[in-house]
């Protein structure tokens, strides 16, 4: 006897990332984790949190790693020296009291993580009838 083999017309990791972490998956992650950090992104005059000119969730293509990301892209032009807190700024606890750099692993640590795959976790459920 012969060994029997099934043949994919695309890699199972292709298959995967397409069906089940496709655009409209990753778009809706992007948009949960942007949710999910706004308490820890600093706030003051509100531009850089809330402004939707600020903030643009992005699909884009990770080619090196092969693998379909979504990101959360905030282009204020000061983001990413708030970000990185390169200035030494005192974030003011008036808005945003959790404010910090780093907002995004600032989040994910204090359990946002946890939310954001549960989040997305049932987001797939509901889109396969689930």
């Amino acid at each position: 006897m012969g060994v029997s083999s099934v043949k994919w017309g695309k890699p199972i990791e292709q298959t995967i990332r397409r069906d089940i972490l496709g655009k409209d998956v990753m778009t809706f992650a992007a948009t949960t984790a942007k949710e999910i950090m706004n308490d820890w992104v600093p706030m003051d005059t509100g531009n850089l949190s809330n402004d939707e000119k600020a903030t643009k969730i992005k699909n884009k293509v990770n080619i090196i790693a092969g693998e379909t990301i979504a990101a959360v892209h905030y282009t204020a032009p000061y983001a990413a020296v708030v970000y990185h807190n390169s200035r030494g700024v005192v974030f003011k606890p008036w808005h945003h009291p959790l404010a910090s750099k780093e907002w995004d692993r600032a989040a994910m640590a204090a359990g946002g993580k946890e939310k954001l795959v549960a989040a997305v976790s049932e987001y797939i459920k509901r889109k396969r009838g689930r």
